[in-house]
């Protein structure tokens, strides 16, 4: 039996690789959205905050999963009254926690002396480790955050075009911003459970990249956004089993590979 097969028939293993393929279809539709929406500082901020969380959970010895969901939906929460109160800009704002969180997260692992191996799995992730919750709990959102974007295209291409145009053509712009911002905020959760912390860009923004390389429209780009992350996720998920790497360096070393094609691919379009 092939040795890729015969590892596939391991349910553990078998479940990751469920998991990388939910992800890789749904959670770069999250990505589009903090490319266009120029959320990166953000992005970074929901890290920290998930990692805040996670550090909390590994010392209470709880799902890190739950408690860096809710810590990065108190993050969405709190980040525009903030920065209203304060009057300060929201980048600073998110800046600002961005630190906050990520000096907490390490007070926390020193004080509550969290063993290495547990952080090391929150920093590079272990795809292996998911039980049956876990990919439950993947596949709803993904299967959600699909649904978000299928249900409202119309007014997020809008919002992607301009804001001020969105808000005269009826639409509730800050609904709608608020809705984005919870979806980001629980995929980059879901990205630090699946490929850890490091190198969860791999799965949330370097597909959106490379299919912004290529779209020639909104609906292209989340299509395509999507297409390379199932691409991504599973080459990346077979290059790990089959060379002995993490998953989330395998998932890495499959985008860096596919971007050359894209740039041929874009160059041939545009000769």
């Amino acid at each position: 039996m092939n040795p890729l097969f015969e590892a596939l028939s391991v349910a553990p293993i078998a479940r990751g690789l469920a998991a990388v393929l939910i992800a890789g279809a749904s959670l770069p539709l999250a990505g589009v959205l903090v490319l266009r929406l120029e959320l990166v500082t953000l992005r970074f901020t929901l890290m920290h905050g998930a990692l805040l969380g996670a550090a909390v959970a590994l010392a209470a010895g709880v799902d890190p999963l739950l408690l860096g969901l809710t810590v990065d939906l108190l993050l969405v929460m709190t980040l525009a009254p903030i920065a209203r109160r304060t009057g300060l800009r929201l980048g600073y704002v998110s800046a600002f926690l961005m630190v906050i969180t990520i000096g907490a997260a390490a007070a926390v692992i020193y004080r509550a002396s969290v063993p290495a191996p547990a952080v090391f799995a929150v920093l590079w992730g272990d795809l292996f480790a998911l039980g049956r919750t876990d990919l439950i709990a993947v596949a709803g959102f993904g299967a959600a955050l699909a649904a978000f974007v299928a249900a409202a295209h119309r007014r997020i291409a809008a919002l992607l075009f301009d804001q001020e145009v969105a808000a005269s053509s009826g639409i509730a712009v800050q609904r709608l911003r608020a809705a984005v911002l919870l979806a980001v905020g629980c995929a980059v959760a879901f990205a630090m459970k699946l490929i850890g912390a490091l190198l969860l860009d791999a799965i949330l923004l370097l597909p959106a990249i490379l299919a912004a390389a290529l779209a020639r429209s909104v609906r292209g780009l989340f299509l395509l956004a999507a297409a390379a992350g199932l691409a991504v996720g599973a080459a990346g998920f077979a290059v790990a089993l089959l060379i002995d790497l993490p998953a989330s360096a395998g998932v890495t070393l499959a985008a860096a590979l596919l971007l050359p094609a894209v740039i041929a691919a874009r160059r041939r379009s545009h000769a």
